[in-house]
């Protein structure tokens, strides 16, 4: 039993040496494209940051956090920010945080494709695998017209890897969401989907 213990860990062992995470992730429902620009582990988890690039009519639903806080900053174009109820327009060079457990979404309301940056304090690594599944999900038609998984469990991953705490009805099932994650994890369904829809294969040689 420990030799096939130890083989087994030894295999994923190669195996993670062999993957590398993707960069850039693009939601056809969503309409907008991410670039991770600094991951957690590169600033040994001050902080994340990324690029958002989002279509005319994009943006996504309403949302809290409780393990980070989220400052958006516009680039180029105007972003809508809807927090505590209130909707923000910011122009480049314009910011805007949002609190921990404080409910927001983004938007974009123009005729253009707008840009902007989004910093996590502290970094944060596990959102980018859960935004790797889900947008990898929403490209394979495996989600609903609004980006939400058809499957439970992978919407179970999806929240629990993004820290995303869903506002409404569903934020009262959110333990058994936890559960349903933490049995995927177990199971070996959540790292398929992130061998899938996370890593690239590097060169090996």
């Amino acid at each position: 039993m420990v030799g096939t213990s130890l083989s087994k860990k030894s295999n994923i062992d190669r195996m993670d040496k062999q993957l590398v995470p993707r960069k850039v992730f693009y939601n056809p429902i969503y309409r907008d494209k991410v670039t991770v620009l600094k991951s957690a582990s590169e600033t040994g988890g001050l902080y994340s940051l990324g690029e958002l690039e989002v279509s005319p009519g994009g943006g996504n639903s309403m949302h809290t956090h409780s393990a980070f806080e989220e400052t958006f900053t516009a680039v180029k174009g105007e972003l809508g920010v809807m927090l505590r109820g209130k909707l923000y327009s910011l122009r480049p060079g314009e910011s805007i945080t949002v609190p921990r457990n404080t409910p927001h979404h983004f938007l974009n309301r123009s005729g253009e494709t707008i840009v902007c940056q989004i910093r996590f304090v502290p970094g944060h690594e596990d959102f980018v695998k859960g935004l790797a599944i889900g947008y990898g999900l929403a490209t394979d038609g495996k989600t609903t017209k609004k980006g939400m998984p058809k499957s439970l469990t992978h919407l179970a991953m999806l929240m629990v890897l993004t820290d995303t705490q869903p506002s409404g009805m569903l934020r009262y099932i959110f333990p058994v969401f936890k559960w349903l994650a933490a049995r995927a994890k177990r199971d070996g369904t959540q790292q398929s989907l992130l061998e899938k829809y996370y890593y690239l294969k590097s060169d090996r040689n």
